[in-house]
């Protein structure tokens, strides 16, 4: 129980605004990393006695990280710099994803962590539907009023609406933060008042008024509702739905000036100018990329026209590769596909249940990677997005305790016998 109600503890350090930051010797805290970095003693206590089993993701993400060391130091020449900037991502990547793995071990953990966690994500949802409805920062206009610290938040508004953040330092991290619990809540097989919660407070997303946030929930919904036609109908599968998107992937790369991307980029946002900013972004960002392929720029300037003012990079796994070189991002994003992969495969194994779950979490992590594309993860949305992926990679191991999944081979058995 301890484990989990650590996981469900750094998820609620993640609501704490940024006003509540401090720096220490000019390192850069947050509550959640010294949180965090406390709960490294258990998780290596966790390690040692075994509840952490290796997978070929924990291999990819300690790679990154060391990646992410190395590169700070090459491109900077300092060793102070590399320890802050290595420091930083060792925490809200590495820590965040193995206190994770050995947190949530099983499907019941994970559903201990969801109705733990199911009042704080309502709160935070309710708040940002507030603020999009009455224009009003709550949360860190309060956090401003007790710290005197300044609120950076600017008052962007789309369709008539604040774009609601709550306790997010921008809205579009709010919005694919929410977003990211709707399929876990949907199969996560728990009743009554935290379902409805994790729902309610996956819907908020909305009010983010975010593009990545909305492309999250519809994504995310008609995911969810194939696999409910692959559990009723034999001839819809996820390989084949795969083998389909690859081919519809394939004649768009081939046929579009701009390919995939810049289409969904283009036809998938609710604004044109920060829609034609992300396909500058891409341009620009690879040819910057391109010069620096191994080490990356570090958190210098990145070359663009003089008419591009803002130096905003919405793309995760490209700002990755242009900060810390292209290993760094390739590691990230094999561990993420293998973390995928696991936690579906694996849900073939189990009882309707959990299999569910598994493929909420499945859809969640694979919906949150591929929505990255476009956001720049950092704080605390960088840490829940490595916690998933944590969580799917544990559940991915899992292994059915032997008398359940002997019932559950019984029960198949009789159902195919009965048809």
């Amino acid at each position: 129980m301890i484990p989990v109600y650590l996981a469900v503890a750094l998820l609620y350090f993640l609501f704490i605004p940024e006003q509540f930051n401090f720096r220490i010797f000019g390192v850069y805290l947050p509550p959640y990393r010294v949180f965090v970095m406390a709960g490294a003693i258990y998780l290596l206590a966790g390690a040692f006695s075994g509840r952490l089993r290796f997978a070929w993701p924990d291999l990819f993400i300690a790679s990154a990280v060391a990646w992410v060391w190395l590169a700070s130091y090459m491109t900077s020449g300092s060793i102070g710099t590399a320890l802050v900037q290595g420091g930083a991502h060792t925490i809200d990547i590495a820590l965040a994803y193995f206190l994770a793995r050995v947190g949530i071990q099983s499907p019941r953990d994970l559903r201990l962590f969801l109705i733990a966690s199911a009042p704080g994500l309502a709160i935070i949802s309710a708040t940002v539907v507030l603020e999009a409805i009455t224009h009003v920062r709550i949360i860190q206009s309060a956090a401003s009023a007790v710290t005197g610290q300044p609120m950076p938040l600017r008052g962007d508004t789309r369709m008539g609406l604040l774009r609601g953040a709550a306790n997010f330092p921008h809205p579009i991290l709010a919005g694919i933060f929410l977003a990211s619990f709707l399929t876990i809540f949907l199969g996560s097989g728990i009743k009554g008042w935290p379902k409805l919660f994790g729902i309610f407070a996956a819907m908020g997303a909305f009010f983010s008024m975010s593009s990545a946030a909305l492309l999250g929930l519809v994504f995310g919904a008609l995911l969810w509702a194939y696999n409910w036609l692959t559990e009723r109908f034999y001839n819809f599968s996820w390989r084949l739905l795969l083998a389909f998107s690859s081919v519809v992937f394939v004649i768009v790369e081939t046929v579009s000036n701009t390919g995939t991307y810049g289409l969904l980029v283009r036809y998938a946002s609710l604004n044109t100018a920060s829609a034609y900013n992300r396909i500058l972004i891409w341009k620009y960002g690879t040819e910057n990329i391109e010069r620096n392929p191994f080490f990356g720029i570090g958190y210098d300037d990145w070359d663009r026209p003089d008419w591009m003012h803002s130096g905003s990079f919405d793309h995760f796994w490209l700002i990755m590769a242009l900060r810390f070189g292209i290993p760094a991002s390739i590691l990230l994003i094999f561990a993420t596909v293998w973390g995928v992969y696991c936690v579906a495969r694996n849900s073939e194994s189990l009882g309707s249940v959990d299999r569910r779950l598994l493929r909420g979490v499945a859809i969640a992590l694979a919906v949150f990677a591929l929505g990255v594309n476009s956001v720049s993860l950092w704080l605390s949305a960088l840490v829940w997005f490595f916690m998933l992926l944590g969580i799917a990679v544990s559940l991915g191991d899992y292994k059915q305790p032997r008398i359940i999944r002997y019932r559950w081979h019984v029960e198949n058995s009789s159902e195919k016998a009965s048809a």
